[in-house]
């Protein structure tokens, strides 16, 4: 089993969620999450993930994650009845993880059902199999903030186009998530952190923006 791969990033595709990994002269396609797709640098730059490896009579498929956390959170959500290695990757790409946590520890079941993909039947599932299990993860994680990247010094905002790929991927409509960046690009301008806001900080207050909706 793989369990943890480092080398520089060859591909990273909003788009289509994976991250085409060069360890040594082999790529490995890796799905990821949006919210450890928000922590990869940009093709050309060294990135490590851990690995959950998904293997299949006919596929093997590898998922990577940003923090042991959240391979732990992924693999305790493909334990839930009927809920495999997409519904769970698209489940922690809707939320940050300490709110995902919470969410689940506290039994809302209407905030997981705002993610793309995630019905009440399944959202309620999940809550009734991860509930208690959730909270020594809880304990662990807390409330700390994620670790931001450095913006990209280039002409006007570059990473409009990015967040957009990726929110739409997890199943926002196009018009919808244009519609939530406008908002959160154009606060961002009225306060002066138009320059400073990064890939992660942009697809997290556009998804604040779309799961009030």
């Amino acid at each position: 089993m793989i369990g943890r791969l480092s080398g520089v990033v060859l591909e990273r595709d909003p788009s289509g969620g994976r991250v085409l990994l060069d360890v040594q002269g082999v790529g490995y396609e890796v799905a990821v999450s949006l919210q450890t797709l928000s922590d990869v640098p940009e093709a050309g730059h060294p990135c490590a993930l851990w690995i959950h490896t998904h293997v299949r009579e006919d596929a093997l498929a590898l998922f990577g994650f940003a923090r042991l956390e959240s391979r732990a959170m992924f693999r305790m959500l493909t334990s839930v009845p009927k809920v495999g290695p997409k519904h769970a990757l698209a489940t922690l790409g809707g939320l940050p993880l300490p709110q995902l946590l919470r969410t689940v520890a506290e039994g809302d079941a209407g905030q997981l059902t705002k993610i793309p993909g995630i019905g009440k039947r399944t959202a309620e599932q999940i809550i009734l199999t991860l509930k208690d299990k959730v909270l020594p993860l809880l304990l662990t994680v807390g409330d700390e903030a994620p670790v931001e990247s450095a913006p990209t010094p280039e002409d006007g905002h570059p990473l409009r186009s990015d967040a957009e790929a990726m929110l739409i991927a997890l199943g926002w409509k196009a018009k919808v998530v244009g519609q939530a960046l406008d908002r959160v690009l154009e606060d961002a301008e009225s306060t002066g952190a138009f320059d400073s806001l990064n890939l992660d900080e942009l697809v997290r207050r556009a998804l604040a923006q779309l799961m009030e909706r």
